[in-house]
């Protein structure tokens, strides 16, 4: 424990510096070369920050929000593509820079009276507030279970992995964001829709799952190739860059060497993305709503058995990983039973 948070306490520390010097330097040099050199420099720093926790969500956590999406907003931000921008104040920049956040824009219409007002954002607590507490109540009832699913077939386990990486993400995404609106006083957008109820898997990578990772993805590798080459080169350009941060991922997870299957993985999703999009166009592809989820989601839970958990499995992540939900779970119910007991409510 006392590892962790000096290893938080570092991430606190370095991440608000790297962000404020980006910022220092992106209002001083034009975009392109000049600014990408100034930001370099933050590069290793970022991607060496999970490697100082022990804790297997710790790390994960670590990566996604500086290795992945740190580094790729100042990329970004060097070559003037957004979502960072020199011009703004510095909390926004750092809180932005440092943390998987995007703040909503409400854009104003001009309307033939004047005193009309756009709608303003809706109230970051109520927007964020209940899927946090929904997601913590079913992770521990899932923890809770883990002990008694030793019967259940192999996909049918690691479909409730699923649905545990989607309630673990959706908690600590929206805690985040929650936070940072309450800082900011600015409505964030969500980070994810509805991916356990998709018909189609355009949908369920394009417009559910991890909407801050397919923004940077967008912009970053979609809409540059795109452009050139065309939408189902965009397509397997940013499933490409998407499968090698997950490769970054499994080293920094299990430190052993990538073994290509995260690539694999994602290179056939992008495949059957467009295998699918060409077979709706036809008119080949158009089952019913219940069918299409159904099919989609057998589709999702038996590759990602198989192409995504197989690395993970064999290197003992998803035992850790259990371990350590079960045990903060734990720790959580017994540190609320501590402070019920003197009122009463809880047995002596």
């Amino acid at each position: 424990m006392e590892s962790e948070l000096r290893a938080l306490a570092w991430a606190a520390l370095l991440t608000p510096a790297c962000a404020a010097y980006a910022r220092f330097a992106a209002r001083r040099l034009r975009p392109g070369l000049p600014r990408l050199a100034a930001l370099f420099p933050t590069f290793p720093v970022f991607a060496y920050l999970p490697c100082t926790f022990a804790s297997l969500h710790l790390r994960l956590f670590s990566t996604f929000f500086h290795t992945w999406l740190a580094i790729n907003k100042l990329v970004l931000l060097a070559l003037d593509r957004g979502p960072l921008h020199p011009g703004l104040p510095l909390l926004p920049f750092v809180l932005c820079a440092g943390l998987p956040i995007k703040v909503r824009l409400v854009q104003s219409r001009q309307t033939a009276s004047k005193q009309q007002q756009p709608p303003p954002p809706p109230p970051p607590v109520a927007e964020f507030l209940r899927p946090c507490a929904r997601s913590a109540l079913l992770l521990g009832f899932l923890a809770a279970a883990y002990p008694y699913t030793g019967w259940l077939p192999l996909y049918a386990l690691h479909y409730l992995y699923c649905i545990q990486i989607f309630l673990t993400l959706d908690l600590v995404l929206s805690s985040v964001a929650l936070a940072s609106a309450a800082v900011l006083g600015a409505s964030m957008e969500r980070h994810f829709s509805a991916p356990l109820a998709v018909t189609s898997l355009n949908d369920f990578w394009g417009r559910q799952w991890n909407l801050m990772a397919v923004d940077l993805l967008r912009a970053s590798a979609y809409e540059p190739v795109r452009a050139r080459w065309g939408r189902d080169a965009g397509v397997l350009a940013a499933f490409l860059m998407s499968g090698l941060l997950h490769e970054l991922l499994y080293w920094y997870m299990t430190l052993r060497r990538p073994t290509g299957e995260m690539l694999l993985f994602f290179m056939f999703q992008a495949a059957s993305q467009i295998a699918e999009r060409w077979a709706r166009a036809a008119g080949l592809w158009r089952p019913p709503k219940a069918a299409a989820y159904l099919l989609v989601t057998v589709f999702m839970v038996v590759t990602v058995s198989e192409m995504f958990f197989g690395p993970f499995v064999r290197a003992g992540t998803d035992v850790r990983l259990t371990e350590e939900t079960t045990a903060l779970v734990a720790m959580v119910w017994n540190a609320a039973k501590h402070l019920i007991r003197p009122s009463g409510l809880a047995s002596s």
